[in-house]
């Protein structure tokens, strides 16, 4: 059975609103807040975003690792051209 459009929108409307609410009262007690509780919860942050840091594949890996030769074959091949025709940069 295929869900009603309007039931979802009614349903995500209230979620808005929810966590408008929730946003709104965590800016009004966050002056009150001891230091030590905002620090575990940065700490905890933290810790959750690191864990869920996204590692490159292997594709991207070698995309990175073929990027960066073709870039030092670019200067040495400029700094040849350089010695070449007697100019620095």
């Amino acid at each position: 059975m295929p869900l009603d459009p309007k039931i979802i929108r009614e349903a995500q409307a209230i979620y808005r609103q929810w966590n408008e609410a929730e946003l709104r009262e965590r800016l009004l007690t966050a002056p009150t807040r001891p230091l030590d509780e905002a620090w575990r919860q940065f700490i905890d942050l933290w810790e959750f975003a690191w864990r869920l840091q996204l590692w490159p594949s292997e594709y991207q890996q070698r995309q990175k690792q073929s990027d960066l030769i073709r870039q030092c074959e670019q200067l040495r091949k400029l700094e040849a051209w350089q010695k070449a025709h007697g100019r620095t940069s």
